[in-house]
């Protein structure tokens, strides 16, 4: 590690990027928990591992060495064009009624770049963020009332049958932003956020028997895809305000939109395609944040998110079961020192927890997810970039109320990088 600390950062991205490559490609990607099969899919949103590693807030963040895109606002005052990258790996443990299973996955929500004009009062950024995935995968054997083949008009015989099914995919968006510094203590931003993604479900069903005198299955494979295609636009307006020596206060608002999708359903044996549209409308989310300085080096934040999914329109099967979505943070943030000799007392630190109530109801109660974290980072050679690190623990659901629930592991990585550009 210190001795690609130490590289210049041209030589170092390559380095770290394929570390993430290799990790992504040799990481065990198989289904995700029984939750990923409820409605729109996981959360899996991430800034970058400085904010997760302090219980995820950050809209008060404006540190032009560490550039975050948590508020867009705080980046005024770069003097170097930024380029973020952001990952994370999890294992998940879930149980439900079916049993328990561990599962693994790689995910890189977050690609951001940011570049500064007049002295860094200006700044224009774009990206790809992550939103919401789901991936999941099964088999299951399961008995089939199906004729008799030998006599249709028999009453139906159970035969047996293998039932495989899969759902994936992500829906994110590409925000296109704009930064402006107003005074010292004032900064705003704004973004323009294509929305779009891709959410696939098949489902296989193969039976065992009976067979035909050369031994093939007398019914035929059955396959069914359904496939939709999800696209949007919305904007986010963001604030960041110091009114006093030691405190910051920043706050986000993202609004309403629509969805435009097309959905699409493919079956066997069926000539053709059927295709048809409609429209989902999203509900507005706002952030609102805020920071005191503790101490020269420690800093003490919070964080609430709020978005009310339960005026979600466009989706009769959804609309039943949706609830007004929130999250809340706090941490805490020792900055990082450049002291001589200091050792590991140069590093940051960062330590938080984090609650969040999901977009729907599971079994006809609320998911609670609770999430503790720490993390630290690295500087690269003349403050250059940044390599930043945070492991959680989550809790979600409970077998109770939502008749499933998991325990996640989840390690993110971020690595910052800065360079003249003019």
């Amino acid at each position: 590690m210190s001795t690609l600390l130490r590289m210049p950062l041209l030589r170092a991205w390559p380095v770290l990027l394929a570390s993430v490559l290799l990790f992504a490609i040799v990481a065990p990607v198989t289904a995700q928990s029984p939750f990923a099969l409820t409605n729109i899919g996981g959360d899996v949103r991430s800034s970058d591992a400085r904010i997760d590693g302090r219980g995820g807030w950050g809209l008060v963040e404006r540190d032009t060495l560490v550039p975050s895109f948590h508020n867009l606002a705080g980046l005024t005052g770069l003097r170097k064009m930024a380029v973020v990258i952001s990952g994370y790996g999890e294992r998940r443990s879930s149980e439900d009624a079916s049993g328990s299973r561990t599962t693994s996955r790689v995910l890189t929500p977050t690609l951001r770049a940011a570049a500064p004009f007049v002295n860094g009062r200006l700044i224009l950024s774009a990206g790809f963020h992550a939103l919401r995935g789901t991936q999941y995968d099964t088999s299951s054997e399961r008995i089939f009332l199906l004729p008799d083949p030998d006599d249709p008009l028999a009453p139906n015989i159970a035969y047996p049958g293998t039932e495989f099914f899969t759902r994936e995919g992500t829906q994110f968006q590409v925000p296109l932003g704009l930064s402006w510094q107003v005074s010292d203590a004032l900064s705003v931003g704004a973004s323009l956020n294509i929305v779009a993604g891709i959410i696939r479900e098949r489902m296989n069903i193969i039976f065992d028997e009976p067979t035909t005198p050369a031994g093939l299955n007398y019914f035929l494979t059955t396959s069914e895809t359904l496939e939709e295609e999800i696209g949007g636009l919305s904007s986010t307006w963001s604030v960041l305000v110091d009114p006093v020596p030691g405190l910051a206060v920043g706050a986000t608002y993202t609004t309403p939109h629509d969805w435009d999708i097309t959905r699409t359903h493919d079956m066997q044996g069926i000539p053709g395609n059927v295709v048809q549209e409609y429209t989902v409308s999203m509900p507005g989310v706002w952030g609102l944040g805020a920071a005191v300085n503790l101490s020269e080096r420690w800093r003490f934040g919070a964080e609430l998110e709020h978005q009310p999914f339960s005026c979600l329109t466009g989706r009769a099967d959804w609309e039943a079961v949706m609830v007004d979505a929130w999250r809340f943070g706090v941490g805490f943030d020792r900055s990082e020192a450049f002291a001589r000799r200091a050792g590991h007392g140069n590093r940051p630190l960062r330590l938080g927890f984090s609650m969040q109530r999901w977009p729907y109801l599971v079994d006809g109660d609320e998911v609670i997810e609770r999430r503790i974290s720490a993390g630290t980072g690295f500087s690269f050679r003349e403050q250059s970039g940044h390599l930043d690190l945070a492991l959680s623990y989550a809790w979600i659901g409970e077998l109770g109320t939502n008749g499933i629930r998991d325990r996640v592991w989840r390690f993110t990585v971020s690595v910052a990088g800065l360079e003249k550009w003019w």
